[in-house]
């Protein structure tokens, strides 16, 4: 059913939200409430997305609706990307214990804990005002039944990291950013390879994939 796609992906993005590095960050940043806030906004309109796909090919402003929630959608997942990275980058600096390099990395985290708050703030605020909006047209709620790939969610909440041979067609990004890491030029002490591109591209997949592994 080609409008169960968005419904998806908005499962998708509320079982991210409940990831440990989001948490993590959460409690170390005093943004929790702002995350389950979050989660009760997309609960609510999940509720009523496979409706709302439906109406957007006769109405104009369903369809202006469903994009403005599927540009949050591309942004959250965006968020738990960089929350991912940077629950990475402060294990690594955790690991730093020379003082000359104390005040660089706490002053780097006040800067990374404030730019990746107010994102979380405004994603929610943003996201209230389409929850609030849905109200207008009237929508009729659906919830389909739980998907084939639940087996896969559980593994995923057992394990901290996504089983090797569940990610496909990932070998060169893996390659070249081991490739990276292990490049013998690399002179710092700590070296941070950063992973971007657009929302759904598997960015976190391919980070988890080097979680288990020691370098």
């Amino acid at each position: 059913m080609a409008e169960a796609i968005l419904y998806n992906v908005t499962a998708d993005i509320i079982f991210k939200l409940g990831s440990s590095a989001l948490q993590e960050l959460g409690l170390l940043s005093g943004v929790n409430d702002e995350l389950d806030k979050l989660k009760h906004s997309l609960s609510a309109i999940q509720a009523v997305v496979l409706d709302a796909e439906k109406q957007q090919s006769k109405r104009h402003a369903v369809k202006a609706w469903v994009s403005r929630l599927k540009d949050v959608l591309y942004e959250i997942d965006d968020l738990v990307d960089e929350s991912s990275y940077e629950t990475l980058r402060r294990q690594v600096l955790a690991k730093e214990q020379r003082n000359r390099k104390l005040v660089r990395i706490l002053f780097s985290k006040f800067k990374s804990n404030w730019k990746i708050d107010h994102k979380i703030k405004d994603i929610r605020q943003r996201l209230q005002s389409i929850n609030d909006d849905k109200n207008q047209f009237s929508f009729s709620e659906h919830v389909i039944e739980k998907r084939d790939d639940e087996e896969f969610r559980k593994r995923r909440e057992t394990y901290s990291y996504i089983l090797e041979e569940e990610v496909i067609g990932r070998n060169d990004d893996k390659e070249a950013v081991l490739d990276l890491l292990l490049n013998s030029n690399i002179t710092e002490d700590i070296a941070i390879v950063s992973i971007v591109g657009m929302g759904g591209l598997g960015k976190t997949a391919l980070l988890n994939l080097f979680i288990p592994i020691t370098i």
